[in-house]
């Protein structure tokens, strides 16, 4: 890893935390490209998307890392095939003791909204304009957040329960304790559920997920202050809130729960599965 190229991308992520006084600051960036598995689960081919938005060695990480991976094989028609998704990384910078960069893998997760994927849920096209009210007391302080919410979805498509797992709060516009923090984690959580719960689904009619009785989505809702809601830069400095998985996930995933593109979905059982090693975060 260039330690150049890695300092200057932490510098540059690194500015909105001046006005950060907490310790737990974290930089990073999630890292969306595409994967082909062989009929045996290994990975052929991976694809960065845009190498030179994230840094060349940066998607080097990314690429070279998913040459390792290895997957459940995919089955159609209960035989072996090759198969294509999408993946997305989040990859977290962080500065040694020594002065040096590091950046590691913190999760990846899998899967794109493939509207013509009837082995899936798809959120409804009417639906997707469904954005949550910005808490002023928010705005004025120029606070600003990722909501990561789970819901729970039933065969009628509707959201049943919904529970925020994480919110992260951008650097810029923090200062303040523990419980501040968590006051401003609450504020945004609120009108994040809010809006989940407004969602509806298409929901899967073939595959092992239309078997069913409900599932499992993972949403991000993103709050930016002043600036468009879709133009959240490519790395964010901010600081982690704590993971609480919903009541109901079977299997949760502190390492996945922000590995989702910020307009992504992630179904719970759909896409590819990874098989963990103890390589996969290194």
């Amino acid at each position: 890893m260039k330690k150049a190229m890695l300092g200057a991308l932490l510098a540059m992520a690194a500015m909105g935390a001046q006005a950060a006084t907490y310790q737990a600051v974290e930089s990073s960036a999630v890292v969306n490209g595409t994967i082909v598995l062989a009929k045996d689960g290994t990975v052929q081919t991976a694809v960065v998307d845009d190498p030179a938005k994230y840094g060349q060695p940066i998607a080097d990480m990314v690429h070279n890392a998913a040459l390792q991976w290895h997957f459940q094989p995919v089955l159609q028609d209960g035989q072996p095939v090759v198969a294509k998704a999408r993946m997305h990384a989040r990859v977290v910078l962080s500065q040694k003791p020594d002065g040096n960069y590091s950046a590691r893998i913190k999760g990846v997760t899998f899967g794109d909204d493939d509207p013509s994927d009837t082995g899936t849920l798809h959120e409804a096209e009417r639906d997707k304009k469904i954005r949550p009210g910005y808490p002023a007391v928010a705005a004025i302080a120029h606070v600003q957040a990722t909501v990561y919410v789970s819901l729970r979805v039933d065969r009628s498509g509707r959201v049943v329960d919904a529970a925020a797992e994480q919110v992260n709060l951008h650097a810029d516009g923090i200062d303040g304790t523990e419980g501040m923090l968590e006051h401003y984690r609450q504020l945004m959580a609120r009108p994040a559920l809010a809006a989940a719960r407004k969602m509806t689904f298409v929901v899967p009619t073939t595959g092992k997920l239309a078997k069913e009785d409900s599932w499992t989505v993972h949403v991000p809702f993103v709050f930016l202050s002043g600036a468009n809601p879709d133009a959240l830069p490519v790395w964010t400095t901010y600081v982690p809130g704590p993971y609480t998985p919903a009541p109901w996930v079977d299997k949760p995933d502190a390492d996945a729960v922000d590995a989702l593109a910020d307009d992504g979905l992630r179904i719970d059982g759909a896409g590819p599965t990874l098989i963990p090693t103890a390589s996969d975060h290194g």
